[in-house]
């Protein structure tokens, strides 16, 4: 078989590989022994140190006895079916019901040693507690983990009894001088560039790697010395200043989402096509190729998005909002198996502390969250005696009389149990129990009142408590919270309603109404002399991705109607663009360009909406305004309008208009009449309205207007000419 381009990359990059000698050593040591010295490698360190470089070192050249299995974690669903599904197929295994059992047995066919990496761990955290208990345990003793991730590892790895021997836990930081140094010279770099770039650098990986990319552009960058986040701000802005515009406009829309393909390009841009564009973007060397699509390395994309929101909060927000029409819309065409991937995009777009709280809770990270067992019960007891009134301490006594199983506990560093809740669904706990807890029995009341539907689950969250402090706010209970976070994505699609219950409703009430609670006051009841106010979370006919959907929607201020506002079908579409928008930009500044183009924008928008049209494109996301219309009389009219717009600034139109079938996406069309009515756009004058041979004769304008045959054109990307006329009115 022919040697592939991704043979060249994966040879160059191993090649290009610096330093980390120990760590090698240690982990090709415990891979090639005859006898594993311990079997889960921890390897943790910021983002742009170089774990995955590390990873992809440690997995290069080994004996060809060993297999290797390398899984991101960010293309995999955080649940048991989510990540058995990606080692099934990793390993090429048929089981639809892709088992436990099943992939550990598969596991042990091979012959000799088996390396399984689990690259980009953070984004995996709902799991941790299920892969160290029970997933690893179970497997064969000739399999090697090694675990990369951006957090530290959860104490459970390390206090757990057993672990102590078998687990590694590996902390990088940055590289040596001397490794440093050897790395910028096989970048390419000169002893002077090399000793200008690693002293304000200092071994830091990702700033090493793009300030070599930057001198290499522009070989007299000054960089200032200054830490590793402003530095890579100062490289990244550096770096995207060489690039050509619209490279650097998607690399902006590209750090506002979660992942880039060309579809999700194509919705941030408007443009009907962007294949080029994402072509480029594969080039870029912050840029990774997943399965799933493009994604910019964690801290580049950060500080671009910061930086784009400062600067243009305006454009910022249009982004995420064509992100959020896109995912919307995508996810009612996805198959129940790829759904993860529209959640997790949909989850990248939050940004209300409130919310963003509930999802990726601070301090989580410091404790393990697993099923209580019996050396759990004494505690539990303690937890409650001494935390609730007599009354609702004895009911949470009897819940773990009759089903220990519904209790899920958090665990410190240090192996104590810090806080538990109680968790389970109706229908699966005793029926005498339920109906004699005066809250369990006041949400069953509620629940047969306002039935669900045949099919739809429900959960009651009983109680949540920590030592010491109780229900309130704690990262020991964020910890747990973020574990029920878990059992909303295992029991989706069927999920409807969360019931739980809470004392203090003043502290609680902002951060759970923001996640859509609402207070279910005929449920409220009064144990000990304290009243449980009872709060009700449904999530609605498509369960919880569609509530995600409602809080993303919410937060960006979006009405999910407007999705159903643009025409589809046969349209027309007119397209105006700026003419030498570049030029005009070095010629004015960045800031009095865009400040005309505000005006001009408005007005045009003024202009679109007055004439029936829908305006889909705005020149502050590109360099004009595209908008469609049912009336290809009302889209020539309007054309004409637009250009006398322009003439109250300095800018100047390109306007073109073809009519034919759209495919709406979200907020956006697309299909190959926008890309016909766009090539037209680009061969009319300053100021001359084009249109194409169907808008011509789907006009009945007045007399005022008549139609100049400028023959056939060959447009650019259109493999047939088109026949184009220009458009002639009286005054002009």
């Amino acid at each position: 078989m022919a040697r592939t381009i991704s043979d060249r990359l994966a040879a160059t990059a191993i090649t290009s590989f610096v330093g980390r000698e120990q760590e090698l050593d240690l982990l090709r040591g415990a891979i090639e022994a005859s006898d594993l010295p311990f079997v889960v490698a921890y390897i943790h360190g910021i983002g742009g140190i170089g774990k995955t470089r590390l990873l992809q070192a440690t997995l290069s050249n080994l004996d060809p006895e060993i297999t290797s299995i390398k899984l991101d974690c960010r293309e995999i669903e955080p649940t048991q079916r989510g990540f058995l599904q990606a080692l099934g197929n990793s390993l090429n295994f048929k089981d639809p019901e892709n088992e436990t059992s099943s992939i550990i047995s598969r596991l042990g066919e091979f012959r000799t040693r088996t390396v399984l990496a689990l690259d980009t761990y953070e984004t995996f955290g709902l799991m941790d507690t299920w892969i160290r208990q029970e997933f690893v345990p179970s497997l064969p003793d000739s399999v090697f983990i090694i675990i990369n991730s951006r957090e530290r590892p959860n104490a459970a790895w390390l206090t757990t009894p057993g672990w102590e021997t078998l687990f590694r836990d590996i902390s990088l930081h940055e590289l040596p001088e001397d490794d440093a140094h050897k790395m910028l010279r096989l970048r390419g770099l000169n002893q002077s560039q090399i000793v200008k770039v690693n002293s304000f650098a200092r071994g830091y990986p990702l700033a090493l790697e793009l300030a070599s990319a930057a001198i290499r552009n522009q070989p007299d960058l000054d960089i200032i010395e200054g830490p590793p986040r402003e530095i890579l701000q100062q490289l990244t802005e550096s770096f995207l200043t060489g690039l050509q515009k619209e490279i650097k406009k998607a690399i902006e829309a590209a750090s506002t989402v979660r992942r880039i393909t060309e579809p999700v390009l194509r919705s941030l841009l408007g443009k009907p096509n962007v294949g080029d564009i994402f072509d480029k973007l594969q080039e870029l060397p912050f840029v990774n190729a997943t399965d799933e699509g493009l994604i910019l390395h964690d801290l580049v994309r950060e500080t671009i998005s910061n930086n784009l929101s400062s600067r243009d909060p305006e454009r910022y927000s249009l982004y995420r909002s064509r992100a959020w029409h896109y995912f919307d819309t995508e996810s009612h065409r996805t198959e129940a198996s790829n759904l993860w991937q529209c959640t997790a995009d949909l989850l990248y777009l939050i940004e209300n502390p409130g919310v963003k709280e509930a999802f990726f809770p601070k301090g989580a990270s410091d404790y393990s969250v697993e099923p209580a067992t019996a050396t759990d019960w004494e505690d539990i007891r303690a937890i409650s005696a001494s935390t609730e009134p007599v009354e609702s301490s004895r009911f949470i006594e009897r819940w773990l009389d009759r089903h220990p199983e519904a209790f899920i506990i958090a665990r410190a560093r240090d192996g104590s149990l810090a806080a538990f809740l109680i968790l389970f669904e109706p229908a699966d706990v005793d029926p005498e129990l339920l109906a004699k807890d005066p809250l369990t029995s006041a949400w069953s009341k509620h629940l047969n009142t306002n039935p669900i539907a045949k099919g739809e689950r429900v959960l009651f969250l009983r109680r949540w408590l920590t030592r010491s402090i109780g229900e309130a706010p704690s990262p020991a209970q964020a910890a747990c919270w973020l574990d029920v976070k878990r059992t909303y994505m295992e029991l989706r699609p069927n999920l409807r309603r969360v019931y739980t219950t809470v004392i203090d409703l003043p502290t609680y009430a902002p951060s759970v109404s923001a996640l859509g609670f609402v207070p279910i006051e005929q449920a409220n009841v009064v144990l000990g002399g304290i009243t449980y106010n009872t709060a009700m979370l449904d999530f609605g006919p498509a369960s919880v991705d569609d509530w995600l959907k409602r809080l993303i929607g919410a937060e960006l201020g979006i009405e999910r109607e407007e999705i159903e506002e643009l025409p589809e079908g046969t349209v027309t579409i007119l397209f105006a663009d700026i003419v030498d928008s570049t030029m005009l930009t070095e010629k004015l500044s960045d800031d009095a360009f865009r400040s005309q183009a505000r005006i001009l924008e408005e007005s045009l928008k003024n202009v679109i909406n007055e004439s029936d049209g829908k305006m889909v494109e705005g020149i502050l996301l590109g360099d004009g305004v595209m908008a469609v219309f049912k009336s290809a009389r009302k889209a020539i009219e309007c054309a004409i309008r637009c250009n006398d717009a322009s003439k109250e600034t300095e800018l100047r139109l390109h306007l073109g208009l073809h009519a034919g079938d759209v495919i709406k996406e979200g907020k956006n069309v697309f299909g190959g009449a926008v890309n016909i009515a766009s090539r037209i756009a680009d061969i009319s004058s300053p100021g001359e309205i084009i249109v194409s041979e169907t808008v011509r004769s789907l006009a009945r304008t007045s007399t005022k207007v008549t139609f100049e045959d400028k023959g056939l054109h060959n447009l650019k990307g259109v493999s047939d000419p088109h026949r184009v006329f220009v458009v002639r009115f009286s005054g002009q």
